[in-house]
């Protein structure tokens, strides 16, 4: 089995920002569970780095990336709302920018797809956007072409993956982590 740990590891490896490189993993899930925290916080529905169209285009994306199967889903552990907190409290204008204007352009694709925006296509439409997405980002990795990993696409992945790993959800029922610490014994020999 997996450890969150483990997990936190392997999502470290594929940061999407130089900032989140130099983090460990232990850093990447504290910095991961403050934003949950400060997502829950928040009233549902009401984003601050995103507008609410944009909140649902990413809470759409992300459960395509990680869908509700057996385990919980991206939109089970507010994946959304992580993502958010990130963009407000960790990113800078620019990034934040680009990452909004791949909204738009994965919006304006869908319309020209599909007639409508991207939240209103099918799932399976919305899945196969996604891939096209994600087989252009990793030809233009192994091309080793200059910002690959700082692509929108890159940042959107990473925070969906970073942001389920460290929701309770992620931790609890995907990775079958215990939360609650062992047994206290007041009284143990040392």
């Amino acid at each position: 089995m997996t450890s969150r740990r483990d997990a936190v590891r392997a999502l470290a490896g594929i940061a999407a920002l130089p900032l989140f490189r130099t983090l460990s993993a232990e850093e990447l899930v504290e910095v991961g569970r403050r934003a949950h925290t400060l997502a829950e916080l928040r009233e549902p529905g009401a984003p601050r780095a995103l507008t609410a169209a944009e909140y649902a285009i990413v809470s759409q994306a992300a459960e395509r990336v990680i869908p509700r199967t057996a385990t919980p889903g991206a939109t089970d552990a507010r994946v959304a709302a992580f993502v958010d907190v990130m963009l407000a409290d960790w990113y800078d204008s620019a990034d934040r920018e680009r990452f909004k204007a791949g909204l738009r352009e994965l919006d304006d694709s869908a319309r020209k797809l599909a007639g409508h925006g991207f939240v209103k296509m099918r799932p399976r439409q919305q899945v196969e956007m996604l891939e096209t997405l994600d087989r252009e980002l990793q030809i233009r990795r192994q091309a080793r072409e200059a910002g690959a990993d700082d692509h929108w696409f890159a940042m959107l992945k990473h925070l969906t993956v970073w942001g389920y790993y460290t929701s309770r959800p992620g931790i609890t029922q995907e990775l079958g982590v215990q939360l609650v610490a062992g047994r206290y014994d007041g009284n143990a020999r040392y």
